[in-house]
């Protein structure tokens, strides 16, 4: 039952999912040449979603082959006189032809519309990517954070070039930034380049040269990627919760260290802790924790917990029992019930109303929804535990965004400085503009990671086949249809510009053909156009076991 329900769940959160994505770019791809090719005059033989024997299918009143084939890795769409699905003409037809005939044929129609045919298919997915981003911005706008420096890692790009906590980012070579994710996908993409980061500190603006260094990170399903980073957070690696049995507790980290590295790893982030430690269960490592002003080493073992990840799969991960939250009370605002109730700084709150609680976030979610109503908060102070009664009241409150809200609290915080962000709304234009930059900056970031491959930058492992499609539509399928659709859109950009590609059998071999043709005023012979299609299948082929190789490489780790 158990090897049944992993089957079930795998076909559901990958192959399913796969499928429907890949279909959708591929309808979308083909409809393109198929609009464009009707609009021209030419005749369409078939359109097919998949390759191989047909599953279903039906004919139309223009004699056109609509038809769902078995194997769904691609599709295509074949016009009258194509001698097969690449569209390579069928010399021996095409001679056989009537005057009439051979103008409804691909090869006999006119250079520009065979040109604009065959250009409408990545056309086609690049508008498909701008939709569906405009609709992504139009319904959930975008959430962002100001790009202000919080935490310097020791020995990081930014440390070595003078960055400090509290430096406002203002512009990257010369480009301004608004954002702190502008940064990040910025320096991501270009390791061991040297930027010029510009800043604003203390009123005034100053430039740092700074070459950011080459990193694997991790993301939360486990996949691996290679990035540029220079070492700057939002946020700051405070312990302030710690299991008193946990490994973290016993080597001697306390409440208020700040992890700097781990076995000489430097660390921004609680992400880059729980990612480093997870992969570790059971085996040694070393902690470098900042402590009055003064830098200290604590080996730690990771314990071995079972955790289930975002795809529902068991794995041992490992845990030293820290956390960057803790129901400490860090601030009590003047004249508030808190205040008036009793409450002290450092109290540790338990529970409210009988409910235990991790975090003061819960306790002022609670209070929220309890206005002018009395709750009994459980406090342990001092090693003993007192009851207190406090009644929360409406007041004014800026939430993250800066929005000033109505809303009941009893006046405290856990002392953490929080982020701040800023809700960005779209309307329908202003999307479709969104869309066309998120685009853009995709095709920017394809082409800059060639260019560091090429560099020898980046290694070339990151290229993904259709199991890391599979596998990646899975993921995102977790974490809803949005996700699905962003997904989507950044696929359908990528098989754009793959189609582009100067390589005969695509697209853009098909373009390169009619240059040469506009050129020398006629196409090139027969036995040329075969050699290179030839040339051009081998060099797909290769391309695909390549990233299929990747693909099966990084799943046996």
């Amino acid at each position: 039952m158990g090897a049944a329900a992993g089957f079930i769940g795998f076909l559901t959160n990958n192959v399913i999912t796969f499928v429907f994505v890949l279909s959708l770019l591929v309808f979308v791809h083909e409809m393109g040449h198929y609009l464009v090719g009707r609009w021209s005059g030419i005749r369409i033989m078939a359109f097919s979603i998949g390759f191989g024997p047909e599953i279903a299918g039906f004919t139309d009143r223009h004699g056109t082959r609509w038809k769902l084939s078995l194997i769904p890795l691609g599709g295509y769409v074949r016009f009258f006189g194509d001698e097969d699905a690449s569209s390579k003409t069928d010399v021996d037809q095409l001679s056989a032809m009537t005057e009439e005939e051979r103008a409804q044929s691909f090869a006999g129609a006119k250079l520009w519309k065979r040109a604009a045919t065959v250009a409408a298919g990545p056309i086609a997915n690049f508008i498909l990517a701008i939709a569906i981003f405009a609709v992504l911005f139009s319904i959930y706008g975008r959430t962002a954070a100001d790009p202000v420096v919080a935490m310097v890692t020791r020995d990081g790009a930014a440390a070595e070039a003078g960055i400090e906590p509290g430096d406002r980012l203002v512009a990257i070579d010369g480009v301004k930034i608004t954002t702190f994710d502008e940064v990040q996908r910025y320096v991501g993409l270009r390791p061991s380049r040297t930027i010029v980061l510009s800043v604003e500190r203390d009123g005034q603006k100053r430039d740092f040269q700074i070459i950011p260094k080459l990193v694997e990170d991790t993301d939360q399903f486990g996949n691996k990627m290679e990035m540029g980073r220079i070492g700057i957070a939002l946020v700051d690696p405070l312990v302030t919760a710690i299991e008193p049995a946990g490994p973290a507790a016993k080597a001697g980290i306390l409440a208020g260290d700040r992890l700097v590295a781990i076995d000489g790893n430097n660390v921004a982030t609680y992400y880059d802790i729980g990612r480093y430690v997870s992969d570790r269960p059971g085996k040694s490592i070393v902690l470098t924790v900042q402590r009055n002003g003064q830098m200290r080493d604590f080996p730690v073992v990771p314990e071995r917990l079972t955790d289930t990840d975002a795809s529902g799969n068991k794995k041992d991960v490992g845990s030293i029992g820290i956390a960057p939250i803790d129901p400490l009370v860090g601030s009590i605002a003047p004249d508030s019930p808190a205040e008036a109730a009793g409450l002290e700084l450092g109290d540790r709150i338990l529970s409210v109303d009988g409910r235990a609680i991790g975090s003061i976030g819960e306790v002022q979610r609670y209070a929220a929804a309890h206005a002018d109503k009395p709750v009994t908060l459980s406090v342990e102070r001092n090693g003993q535990t007192r009851d207190l009664s406090v009644t929360p009241k409406k007041s004014e409150e800026a939430d993250a965004f800066g929005t000033q809200t109505e809303i009941a609290t009893i006046g405290i915080t856990d002392g953490q400085k929080p982020i701040k962000l800023r809700y960005e709304a779209y309307g329908p234009l202003q999307a479709v503009g969104e869309g066309v930059k998120q685009t853009g900056s995709i095709i920017s970031g394809t082409f800059e990671y060639i260019a560091n491959v090429i560099g020898g930058y980046m290694k070339a492992d990151q290229l993904g086949g259709p199991i890391r499609v599979a596998q990646l539509s899975g993921q995102m399928a977790t974490l809803g249809f949005a996700a699905v659709l962003q997904f989507a859109a950044i696929l359908s950009v990528s098989i754009g510009l793959l189609n582009l590609m100067p390589v005969p059998v695509l697209d853009g071999g098909h373009l390169m053909f009619y240059a040469i043709e506009a050129v020398r005023g006629k196409p090139l012979g027969a036995r040329a156009q075969d050699i290179a299609f030839r040339i051009g299948f081998a060099m797909v082929l290769s391309l695909m076991v390549f990233a299929t190789w990747n693909d099966i490489s990084s799943r046996l780790g």
